[in-house]
């Protein structure tokens, strides 16, 4: 009788050629999108750093704020700069004061970080308060733990410089 239609090679498709071709036709336009995005990834770092940064800088001032309230009401005493040195990082720079202070009938030690934007501005502050008289409230109960007031250091004028 008549010849049975028989295939020639698989049929359309079975080897995913079509499937594939649909993958990579929906894929492309989204390389494409993103081909045109790398040239800003660079930026997107720097931005991301920018905001972690703030983030840092922000908790810190915070922390210091919250201490600082909790250590208004301490005694007080008279305290000198011993150094003051500016550190670098990458969010800025800081300047950490060294200071001898007498409290309970001894010379005690702490220190004091103020951070800055700018490194000149570190330095100025650094050079004002090096060599200082400066007051220090420090804890009744446990007089080796002392803070340096924002407050307490406007009085003295070392922060019209920073």
């Amino acid at each position: 009788m008549g010849q049975e239609w028989q295939p020639r090679g698989p049929p359309p498709g079975a080897d995913g050629s079509c499937r594939s071709n649909l993958i990579a036709n929906a894929i492309a336009p989204m390389t494409d999108f993103w081909h045109h995005l790398a040239p800003l990834a660079g930026a997107f770092h720097s931005l991301i750093a920018i905001i972690v940064g703030a983030i840092i800088v922000g908790v810190r001032k915070y922390l210091q704020r919250v201490r600082e309230n909790h250590a208004a009401m301490w005694p007080s005493a008279d305290g000198q700069v011993q150094t003051a040195t500016v550190k670098r990082s990458q969010y800025g720079s800081w300047v950490e004061v060294a200071y001898r202070y007498y409290a309970r009938q001894e010379h005690r030690y702490g220190k004091y970080r103020r951070h800055f934007a700018r490194k000149a501005a570190a330095q100025a502050f650094a050079d004002a308060i090096r060599g200082r008289s400066i007051q220090v409230r420090y804890r009744e109960d446990n007089p080796n733990e002392s803070v340096v007031l924002e407050q307490d250091l406007q009085m003295t004028g070392v922060l019209q410089t920073g």
